[in-house]
């Protein structure tokens, strides 16, 4: 059998995002509860403007070369507590094949130091309620918030 070369890199954003869309394709069929809403759109001049302002860490997953996951997370002041900064969790994914790999949880754990690196005090994630990430994440972190939505 032959091993699997797993690598997570923190990395900037490309120039050519078609390395992704495979992959992002996979997240929405997978995770978008409002297809009729949520029309797979990402907006890159917004990524690339918080890349540029300093509010984005990036990190990417790769076997054997090619991408299978990412965290993207955004720093930002809290609203309610400006001295503090925190780390969001925009969106954490791993292909579904990678998934009994220690991947995602490596994923996560780089994330955490990344983002403590660019100075983040507190790391929040958001999780689909009843995935693998719900339960990874339960483990070790507290409720924060509820988010609830609403079609209008």
């Amino acid at each position: 059998m032959q091993t699997q070369s797993l690598n997570i890199i923190q990395a900037p954003l490309p120039d050519d995002f078609s390395m992704f869309d495979e992959l992002i394709q996979e997240h929405w069929e997978e995770s978008a509860k409002n297809k009729q809403l949520m029309v797979l759109a990402p907006n890159y001049d917004v990524y690339r403007d918080l890349e540029a302002k300093g509010h984005l860490v990036n990190l990417f997953a790769f076997v054997d070369g090619k991408v299978v996951g990412y965290s993207v997370n955004i720093l930002t002041p809290h609203l309610h507590y400006k001295n503090l900064l925190t780390s969001m969790n925009d969106i954490i994914f791993i292909s579904k094949p990678y998934r009994d790999t220690p991947l995602g949880l490596r994923l996560i754990k780089q994330t955490e130091i990344a983002c403590k690196a660019a100075g983040a005090k507190l790391m929040m994630w958001h999780a689909k309620e009843n995935t693998p990430l719900e339960k990874i994440l339960e483990r070790k972190y507290n409720v924060q918030d509820i988010v609830f939505s609403k079609e209008l």
